[in-house]
């Protein structure tokens, strides 16, 4: 039998493998033979202050391999510093899209009024509002974070277009729109249920399923709203055809039109899958609102032919299947929240720890990096009630 010999958590690199396990004591393996030591593997020898490890092997990896795997490992801590210091940032900018949202929302609601009594209505206080929202999300597109429960005892017509818009507007800067593109969308989006302030309101805030005449009268809406924009805001077709198409299917089994594909225009193409996430997200009187990755999940699933499946990919490559915010249990029991993500990796983000395996409350931050620790991996996703927390206390 070969004699241990001891070897100093000093000299381990990444990459490195034995021809023997390596041992912390004798009930307790690092790794086995052949298993390269990865750079979080030596982390935790440090944090728990172990100094030396015992094996009966030699080292068998390559100086190339070592090589590779010093690299690989500070790419990955790369991105995930840039990951974590765009969060940092991200919750100093809360303040501002709470006040550019609130400023947009008066701006729709002033036109959702002038619609409702039939007045002719500018554009102008809007598109500078919508040029607030393009710039911040331009800053750091994932401060659609805050929009969650802001549609908490407000008019949710009004609430529900700017929240769509910051959605759209996501999709769109993906697409590399130029900031034409941008604001032609944006405004569109904004007045996305303009028709609908000429539905009856009972029908609207209704908490029971509506009759078939009551969607009957829903289903108008978009012409309403196309009619309104055109005749009372002179505003372009192109911008109309947001309003009037976003309830269109590309299986063709929309309305009001039954239009497909390629027909239905690419804003309302896109608006329409803001449409549906946003609307998932959020409370109504018949329903309560569903958590990131639930809402993701279903529109993926219900989604896959009422979406243009391009533009559907795109959004789910800039939200990822765990979209920031998004609670999670991991295999060890602990919880957390999701802080952000590689687009190449989208089940392996970056966690924020919550609680500990004991759901005990963990103090201070402590962060992990799933790409990184790959004994770890999430097994279901929560909402608040699940993880029994506030969502907006544990960012």
């Amino acid at each position: 039998m070969s004699e241990m010999r001891k070897i100093y958590v000093d000299d381990l690199k990444p990459g490195m493998r034995f021809d023997k396990p390596l041992y912390i004591d004798n009930n307790n393996m690092l790794v086995g033979a052949n298993v390269s030591i990865k750079e979080s593997d030596i982390k935790k020898l440090m944090k728990w202050g172990i100094v030396e490890l015992e094996t009966a092997g030699k080292v068998i990896s390559s100086v190339t391999e070592i090589q590779l795997a010093e690299k690989i490992s500070s790419t990955l801590k790369e991105d995930a510093d840039k990951i974590i210091k765009e969060y940092n940032q991200l919750l100093k900018k809360r303040k501002d899209l709470i006040e550019i949202h609130k400023n947009a929302c008066s701006a729709v609601e002033k036109i959702y009024g002038a619609i409702r009594r039939g007045e002719e209505f500018a554009i102008d206080t809007l598109e500078r509002e919508l040029h607030n929202i393009i710039e911040i999300l331009q800053e750091n597109y994932n401060i659609f974070l805050f929009l969650y429960g802001l549609d908490e005892g407000k008019d949710y017509l009004v609430v529900h277009s700017v929240n769509v818009t910051f959605y759209a507007l996501l999709i769109a800067m993906a697409l590399k729109y130029d900031h034409k593109k941008l604001t032609e969308l944006g405004i569109g989006t904004l007045l996305i249920d303009a028709g609908m302030v000429k539905i009856p309101s009972y029908i609207t805030h209704k908490q029971s399923n509506l009759t078939d005449q009551e969607m009957n009268l829903v289903k108008t809406h978009p012409l309403h709203g196309y009619k309104a924009l055109r005749q009372l805001g002179n505003l372009e077709e192109e911008l109309a055809m947001v309003v009037l198409q976003h309830h269109e299917q590309y299986d063709g089994k929309g309305y009001p039109r039954g239009l497909k594909g390629n027909q239905i225009s690419e804003y309302a193409r896109i608006a329409a899958i803001a449409d549906s996430y946003e609307a998932l997200i959020s409370n109504r009187s018949y329903r309560k609102k569903q958590f990131f990755y639930h809402a993701m999940k279903n529109l993926l699933a219900t989604g896959i032919n009422k979406h243009d499946p391009v533009i559907l990919r795109v959004f789910l490559s800039r939200m990822s299947v765990y979209p920031i915010g998004s609670i999670v249990e991991l295999n060890d029991g602990r919880t957390g929240l999701v802080i952000g993500s590689d687009p190449q990796k989208p089940l392996r983000p970056i966690v924020k720890l919550i609680f500990d395996g004991n759901k005990k409350r963990i103090e201070g931050t402590e962060i992990i990096n799933l790409l990184e620790e790959t004994t770890l991996y999430i097994t279901r996703a929560l909402d608040e009630d699940e993880a029994g927390v506030n969502f907006l206390e544990v960012l």
